[in-house]
């Protein structure tokens, strides 16, 4: 349809101009909150920060959940009053009382789809979701992509670099990942290992007085969700290890931006590198940086663990076997220097890595 069978369509005008203000007051009120809505997630090209740093007021992520909690059921219950006000105003002006009502059921409300539930006409917010928004974007902000310094994208075009950040973001109070490569590992053996840049991430965004209590709310969360135990970092590195890049995968719709290199079934090897850094050399460092330093660092291990570590010694030697057979693969396509090109998308370039990278 265009202005041409658009115009022709058959429309009463309202007889007073208060009823055509208080329309579009309605109207604009309601795209306001859809739009608003809209750019709270990262997929909007128009998002600009984290929900739960929009609404920090304190250094407890409890507390910005609350009233991101409390402002978006206003909006919610504000566009549903809206929409039935709106209702009620046209079904005087068609004369349809004896045919509608005005009513919509909240299941109807076409906003927070993903935050929340609707159970016996309640609200119910999912704080799941909400923490694991929180942690792709300190993902983000790992690479560049995102920085709690500035809002909107960092580095979202190809080639861009470090030198690029420091230009865009002077006197950044969190730096991205210097080589693009964010080992996941189940321990830390690495400096720049995910959990440790998570924990960097909290201290900055919400304090280092308050890093113990954030990082119990969110591994309490994430173990509810998905029935985890142990200490607060270790629930946290369990998400990373077994959920991050499938939750990354259902919100990018099969299209992840960040990708997951790993070694296979054993997770003796995983790394995150962000496509959009990608370069030529990104894999030969892979190997030579973490690969054969952590096969190293395994190999160690196992030396230093008596006969009463079987156990131990059995799993550790089974993941430095699956990184052998991965570092056979990663040496032999990083001498072919691969290249991408964004514009081909992420199934193209994504299929030049089968075998080194995660399923999606």
């Amino acid at each position: 349809y265009h202005e041409g069978p658009l115009g022709k369509l058959p429309v009463i005008v309202p007889e007073t101009n208060e009823i055509i203000s208080t329309i579009k007051s309605l109207t604009q009120q309601c795209i306001n909150i859809s739009r608003e809505e809209w750019d709270s997630r990262e997929t909007s090209w128009d998002f600009t920060t984290n929900e739960l740093l929009r609404h920090k007021t304190t250094n407890r992520i409890e507390d910005a959940y609350k009233n991101y909690y409390t402002y978006w059921k206003d909006q919610f219950f504000k566009l549903h009053a809206n929409e039935e006000e709106l209702n009620r105003i046209f079904i005087d002006i068609y004369d349809l009382a004896d045919e509608i009502t005005p009513d919509v059921p909240l299941e109807d409300i076409t906003i927070l789809k993903d935050e929340t539930d609707i159970k016996d006409g309640e609200l119910l917010f999912k704080k799941e979701t909400l923490v694991k928004q929180f942690i792709s974007y300190a993902v983000g902000c790992m690479f560049g992509r995102y920085s709690p310094d500035k809002e909107g994208l960092i580095l979202a075009n190809q080639g861009e670099t470090i030198d690029d950040f420091r230009e865009k973001v002077p006197n950044a109070s969190f730096m991205p990942d210097d080589d693009n490569i964010i080992p996941i590992l189940e321990d830390e053996y690495f400096t720049d290992d995910i959990v440790s840049r998570f924990r960097e991430f909290l201290q900055v965004t919400f304090g280092a007085e308050s890093l113990a209590e954030n990082l119990e709310f969110i591994a309490g969360v994430l173990s509810k969700s998905k029935k985890s135990s142990g200490s607060p970092e270790k629930v946290i590195r369990d998400y990373f290890l077994k959920s991050f890049f499938k939750d990354h995968v259902k919100m990018y719709k099969k299209r992840p931006i960040y990708w997951l290199f790993t070694s296979g079934k054993g997770r003796g090897f995983n790394a995150l590198v962000y496509m959009h850094r990608y370069d030529q050399e990104t894999l030969a460092k892979m190997r030579t940086d973490y690969l054969l330093e952590l096969e190293a660092k395994l190999d160690a291990r196992i030396g230093m663990l008596g006969s009463e570590s079987s156990v131990e010694k059995g799993k550790l030697s089974k993941q430095v076997e699956e990184l052998m057979n991965y570092d056979a693969v990663l040496n032999n396509m990083s001498l072919q220097m691969i290249d991408i090109d964004l514009d081909d998308g992420v199934v193209v370039n994504y299929a030049k890595f089968e075998g080194l990278v995660g399923k999606v």
